[in-house]
């Protein structure tokens, strides 16, 4: 009977152990992604003012699904939020040089398993920076 009882117990072990190593290793796999694909959209928008707020949305949304085919990152496209935000405006219609903004990205919380009960959460990304595109080069 004690063996049983063992053997019960090894099988729980075994069953439970790598479920809570992989759901550490998905979140933080998650998260990493989520880094990487906020700092390449970060630069981007650095790099592409000129452009209003609403557009400049929807090509950074576009960038962020171009980035997850090509890197073939395990986030996906439509549960990703995205947000870019002017804190500082010098032009109140187009994003010129100098102004800032922040760009935010958020995921639900990644979950390799259901069995392990997780409050939903999401796994968030603040990137904050500055348009570089000079005054000169909005005409082209």
């Amino acid at each position: 009977m004690g063996q049983l009882i063992a053997v019960i117990l090894n099988v729980m072990v075994l069953l439970m152990v790598p479920l809570g190593i992989l759901q550490i290793h998905t979140v933080v796999q998650a998260r990493n992604e989520l880094l990487e694909v906020s700092a390449a959209a970060t630069k981007y928008v650095s790099n592409h003012g000129g452009t209003s707020e609403v557009e400049l949305q929807q090509k950074v949304r576009a960038f962020i699904s171009r980035e997850l085919a090509e890197k073939q990152l395990s986030l996906s496209d439509p549960e990703l939020s995205v947000s870019v935000t002017r804190t500082r405006a010098v032009d109140p219609i187009l994003l010129s040089h100098e102004d800032e903004f922040v760009l935010q990205l958020a995921i639900p919380f990644p979950r390799f398993t259901k069995l392990i009960p997780m409050p939903s959460k999401t796994l968030q990304v603040i990137r904050q920076g500055t348009i570089n595109v000079m005054d000169y080069d909005l005409s082209s």
